[in-house]
């Protein structure tokens, strides 16, 4: 049984909607193929197209990276990356290993009356394949992924949590965003929403902490736990 967190236990009591990062609290979209295989083949298509990457993405093994790079172009070739990197996710997630405990996670938030959104820098599409495969797409209730090419709207930016939390017509503090990254911290920040880091890989922990997160943890049973020792009262049922 995961060891009790009072700041955990504390932010279940008040969660009526749960915010949750993809790549990294739900699965490991790239465990098929390393991401670094996924960037260089992102890198190729971008060339035989004609498109030059940048020589701050030459070398990059994260997808994301050589898609923000590219994207600042502009003249079409943010929306040209944008399309060969969501098929890329798209055929990756045929091979996404779940995150340990993600499942019980999501399906714990909606039995104990909480919503769960999706919040991402990958692809909706990507995100709706993947959950359509795993038979998870019951459980969550909205999707805001890479949908435009602009990566000015990508994590750090507050702007797809700030859109998730309007669309739940909810208030910033009845939300509680899941992410495993500083950039998913920051977004949480600047939305307003308390996040709880989930740190799963070692150095991770520390470094959650210290960009804001108000909780860590390394194992998702520790937010079941939590959640279904303080299931939501506030929606309708």
């Amino acid at each position: 049984m995961p060891a009790r967190n009072g700041e955990l236990d504390a932010l279940a009591r008040r969660t009526r909607h749960v915010l949750i990062d993809f790549d990294g609290p739900i699965c490991e979209i790239f465990a098929g193929t390393s991401s670094h295989a996924v960037a260089d083949e992102l890198r190729r298509q971008l060339r035989a197209g004609g498109i030059d990457v940048p020589p701050a993405a030459a070398t990059t093994g994260d997808p994301l990276e050589v898609f923000r790079a590219v994207a600042d172009l502009g003249d079409q070739a943010d929306a040209i990356a944008q399309a060969l990197l969501t098929a890329l996710e798209v055929q990756a997630v045929q091979t996404a290993r779940p995150a340990q405990g993600s499942v019980d996670l999501i399906v714990t938030a909606t039995q104990t009356g909480r919503t769960v959104t999706v919040v991402t820098n990958n692809s909706t599409a990507a995100v709706t394949a993947y959950l359509a495969r795993q038979h998870l797409d019951p459980y969550i209730g909205k999707i805001f992924g890479r949908d435009d090419p602009d990566p000015a709207r990508m994590k750090p930016s507050p702007y797809r949590v700030r859109i998730a939390v309007g669309s739940l017509q909810a208030e910033p503090e009845d939300c509680v965003f899941i992410g495993d990254t500083t950039t998913d911290v920051l977004a949480g920040l600047l939305g307003g929403v308390a996040i709880i880091g989930y740190a799963n890989k070692p150095g991770k922990a520390e470094a959650l902490s210290h960009a804001g997160a108000r909780a860590v943890v390394t194992d998702l049973a520790e937010i079941t736990t939590a959640l279904r020792a303080a299931p939501s009262t506030a929606l309708p049922n």
